[in-house]
């Protein structure tokens, strides 16, 4: 049986995984490329297919394909399985984009997948080792105007960190 601190320290590391995978999210969302570094190591293997390298090599690349469009990404069902210093987690994540045209995304881009991931504990905390994305199944799907009672909505259609929206929430952590 585990004792308290041997438990608190194993719940300190789920809430510390859960939190750079919520990170990454945000870093995606918002082409926050500052955010994204603090989600991996930098000699981090990943591989999404159209990339396969180190982290520091994946993150202008992956910003640069998240600059041309608005998405929203969401990652759900964590699994983690703690090993010392190193943990494996797999995860689902729901994505969907559009690239903007005319101030509105007329395409809809939607895309199911699964993360294998492993994890090391570094001084900054959690921070994801390497990276396998496994695409299960995408379709895309025509936009439809906003409309009615949803006109006075405030639309976030090409948000960055440079938007009056923008809330920096993590501060370097």
């Amino acid at each position: 049986m585990e004792n308290l601190e041997e438990k608190v320290t194993k719940l300190e590391a789920i809430q510390e995984i859960n939190d750079c995978l919520t990170r990454y999210c945000r870093a995606m969302d918002w082409v926050d490329e500052d955010l994204l570094k603090t989600c991996f190591l930098e000699s981090g293997y990943i591989d999404y297919g159209f990339y396969a390298g180190d982290a520091k090599g994946f993150i202008p690349v992956v910003m640069e394909i998240e600059k041309s469009g608005h998405s929203w990404h969401s990652i759900t069902n964590v699994a983690i399985e703690l090993k010392g210093n190193k943990a494996e987690v797999e995860s689902y994540g729901l994505t969907a984009g559009g690239e903007i045209e005319d101030n509105s995304i007329n395409n809809i881009n939607i895309y199911f997948g699964r993360y294998h991931d492993e994890f090391t504990n570094t001084p900054d905390g959690w921070k994801i080792s390497k990276r396998l994305y496994i695409l299960d199944s995408n379709f895309s799907t025509k936009a439809e105007n906003v409309s009615g009672a949803l006109e006075g909505l405030f639309l976030g259609m090409n948000l960055r960190t440079d938007s009056e929206k923008y809330r920096k929430l993590y501060n370097g952590n």
